[in-house]
């Protein structure tokens, strides 16, 4: 019975840990720069901040909404247009449990706090908790998101294209 109740454990802890993404906080200045002088994706004059527990946990909420709701966006778009909705899956945030993720805090030009959300699925065996993964292309297996950490505004959502 003790070795059965042990089994039980270690799947039940398998499954709760395959069901979270791993993910990394990147607040250096140094990969802010990158964001904004290499891949323009930052606004010019955006700076770091040390985020909160309850700031990350709103974030993560709010995320998940914002990805909800892009995907209904998806499908919706590819149903008025009469396409074949199993195409649309392709252009849907899958779930997070399948992606690592960067989180990056900043202040934009007007002091407020945002951060850029860089999902992914592939990470082609490189330092990805120091260094940013940024790809053309790849699809769903790749998707961003930017948010207004007060507001919870999400600013921009999407997924890679295909070439």
């Amino acid at each position: 019975m003790k070795k059965l109740m042990l089994i039980f454990i270690g799947i039940l802890n398998f499954t709760i840990c395959n069901a979270q993404s791993d993910f990394v906080i990147l607040k250096d200045q140094k990969t802010i720069d990158k964001l904004i002088n290499v891949y323009k994706i930052l606004p010019e004059f955006s700076k770091t901040f040390d985020i909160t527990k309850a700031e990350f946990d709103f974030i993560e909420e709010v995320s998940r909404e914002c990805i909800s709701n892009y995907n209904k966006n998806v499908m919706n778009g590819f149903k008025k247009r009469g396409e074949k909705r199993k195409y649309a899956k392709m252009y849907q945030i899958k779930d997070l449990k399948n992606y690592k993720i960067q989180y990056v805090p900043y202040l934009n030009e007007k002091g407020e706090k945002e951060i850029w959300i860089n999902g992914f699925c592939d990470d082609f065996d490189s330092d990805w908790k120091r260094d940013i993964i940024y790809v053309f292309d790849g699809g769903n297996c790749y998707f961003s998101i930017k948010l207004n950490v007060l507001t919870g505004e999400c600013l921009a959502i999407g997924t890679n294209g295909y070439a």
